[in-house]
């Protein structure tokens, strides 16, 4: 499964979260930093759903994530934590999928 949303996009391949994010190395050079999250490892899943006037927003919490946000991001892209992704209201079908997979590869452990 995968879904793109401002700069961001999230991946899962049904073991591991991997969490692209576009940044900017030198101040104009396009770049991603990529940050995986094994099932295993995910303690957590805080989830805020979108609604038509506010983006939705899902965390992943994780012994070792940083709640440190992402400063060198390019222009428009949200500044977020390293560990959470942001989507609108458009992709909440898909995100709702998303956690569901997630949740059925997190209970069989």
């Amino acid at each position: 499964m995968h879904i793109r949303s401002r700069r961001r996009s999230i991946r899962f391949d049904g073991h591991t979260v991997t969490l692209s994010i576009a940044t900017t190395s030198w101040g104009i050079v396009p770049d991603d930093t990529k940050n995986r999250f094994p099932v295993a490892k995910i303690t957590r899943v805080e989830h805020s759903p979108a609604t038509a006037w506010k983006p939705g927003k899902i965390v992943f919490v994780t012994p070792d994530s940083s709640p440190d946000v992402v400063t060198n991001v390019p222009m428009f892209a949200d500044k977020l934590a390293g560990n959470a992704f942001q989507y609108d209201y458009g992709d909440r079908k898909k995100v709702a999928e998303f956690l569901a997979e997630l949740e059925k590869a997190r209970a069989q452990g």
